[in-house]
C-alpha cells in the first residue's frame, strides 16, 4: 500500500482545517473571545468619566498590546505543544507530511482566530467610545491593521517558543511576550525595535515609518523560520 504524500501547501491546510475545528470545540477560544472584550469595559469607564479622546485611545491600544500577548500564546503555544509533547506530531510526520508544515499549518488556522479576537474587542472599545465621532474610521482602520499584523507576529513567537519549550510553552510564551516584548517595546532603547508590540503600536499610531512595519516584519519572518527549523530537528 502506497503512502499519498500531500504537497506543502496541501499538508498545511489540512492542518489548519483541523486546527480551527480543534479550537472551536474547546474553551480556548471562548477564553480568547472574552478576553478580546474585557477592554471594552475600561472603554465604557473612560467615557463615562468623559476622558481625553487621545488618552482614551492610546490608552486602549496599549492595552489591547497587553491582551494580544496572551491571547497568541494560549490559542498557539498550547496547540503546537500539545502536537509535539504528546507526539502526536511523530504520528503526522508518519503520513508523509513535511515537517514544516505542521508550524505553518497551525498559524494559517490559529492566526485569523487571534486576530479576530483581539479586532472583536477593539471594534466593541470603537463602538463604546462612539465610532468615527470619538475615533475617525481611518485611524480605526490603521489600528485594527496594526493588531492583525501584530497577532500574526505575536503568534509566530508562540510558535517558535513551544518548538523550544512544548512542556511549558505557554507560561513561557506568555512570560516573554507580556513581559519583556511588551515592556522593552515601551521603552525609547533602540532594543525596542526588534519587538512585537513595537511595531504593532507604531502602525497603529501611524507612527515611526516603515520601521513599524519592516520590524514586524523581520521578527515575524525569522521567529517562524527558526520554527520551522526546529520542528525538522524534532525527534
Amino acid at each position: 500500500m502506497t503512502a499519498t504524500v500531500l504537497s506543502g501547501f496541501e499538508a498545511t491546510a489540512a492542518i489548519a482545517r483541523l486546527s480551527i475545528k480543534r479550537v472551536l470545540r474547546g474553551k480556548a477560544i471562548w477564553f480568547a473571545v472574552i478576553l478580546g472584550l474585557v477592554p471594552a469595559l475600561l472603554a465604557l469607564a473612560m467615557r463615562a468619566n468623559n476622558a481625553d479622546r487621545d488618552h482614551v485611545w492610546d490608552g486602549l491600544i496599549t492595552t489591547f498590546t497587553l491582551v494580544m500577548t496572551i491571547i497568541a500564546p494560549i490559542l498557539v503555544s498550547s496547540s503546537l505543544s500539545d502536537e509535539i509533547d504528546d507526539r502526536t506530531a511523530a504520528y503526522l510526520w508518519s503520513r508523509a507530511l513535511p515537517r514544516w508544515t505542521v508550524v505553518t499549518g497551525k498559524l494559517m488556522g490559529l492566526v485569523p482566530i487571534a486576530a479576530l479576537s483581539v479586532m472583536l474587542g477593539l471594534t466593541a472599545s470603537w463602538l463604546v467610545l462612539g465610532g468615527p465621532a470619538m475615533v475617525p474610521a481611518a485611524e480605526f482602520g490603521r489600528t485594527l491593521v496594526g493588531f492583525g499584523l501584530g497577532a500574526l507576529g505575536a503568534s509566530a513567537v508562540s510558535a517558535l517558543i513551544a518548538t523550544m519549550f512544548p512542556r511549558f510553552a505557554v507560561p513561557i510564551a506568555v512570560g516573554w511576550l507580556l513581559l519583556f516584548d511588551a515592556t522593552i517595546g515601551s521603552l525609547d532603547l533602540g532594543l525596542h525595535v526588534i519587538t512585537v508590540s513595537f511595531g504593532t503600536r507604531a502602525i497603529a499610531h501611524g507612527d515611526a515609518g516603515l520601521a513599524g512595519p519592516l520590524s514586524l516584519a523581520i521578527v515575524t519572518i525569522i521567529a517562524t523560520a527558526i520554527a520551522i527549523w526546529r520542528v525538522d530537528r524534532i525527534e
